[in-house]
């Protein structure tokens, strides 16, 4: 059992990653219950074992990539949804309880839209503000390879955009 000071860390650092963890659960998870579910898991694992180096929203970030993953191997989630069974709009709303700007949890939901691959290279660039070097060499890219994926996901980003515009004019 932890002592007494070690618990309120844990704590602090769960308030002031929480609203982080789950935008990016979402972005995975396309469901508020399975991102709540998977932001405990993970900051649970990623507290026992994050060694004080680097960041800590980072590592977080590395442990819940990994147990999506390993939800998806024992089916108990899917990696892309029917992208037409997602609606924009409760997706912003769901993330607009831990976004606290309104055009910022519309990028969110957007994010959260694209297919696999595109979105965590998103989140690795927008939620996690990773440079392009440290980004390619985790996912085993070249820089060009990664530019034109996060180039193709902007592209999808704008298109998305604007069919939300045109469909809520």
């Amino acid at each position: 059992m932890g002592s007494k000071l070690e618990n309120e860390m844990l704590e602090q650092l769960y308030r002031s990653y929480y609203d982080s963890l789950m935008i990016i659960a979402c972005s995975y998870t396309h469901n508020e219950e399975s991102a709540k579910d998977l932001v405990q898991t993970v900051f649970l694992k990623a507290s026992v074992s994050y060694e004080p180096r680097g960041s800590f929203l980072f590592w977080c970030n590395k442990v819940m990539r990994n147990e999506f993953y390993t939800l998806l191997r024992r089916n108990k989630m899917r990696a892309d949804e029917d992208l037409d069974s997602l609606d924009l709009r409760s997706q912003d709303d769901v993330l607009s309880s831990y976004i606290h700007n309104e055009e910022r949890a519309r990028l969110a939901a957007m994010i959260s839209m694209l297919p696999l691959k595109y979105r965590e290279v998103m989140i690795y660039s927008v939620y996690l503000q990773m440079d392009d070097d440290e980004i390619a060499e985790m996912r085993g890219l070249t820089r060009a390879n990664l530019r034109q994926i996060r180039s193709r996901a902007r592209k999808m980003l704008i298109e998305m955009k604007e069919a939300e515009d045109d469909r809520y004019r």
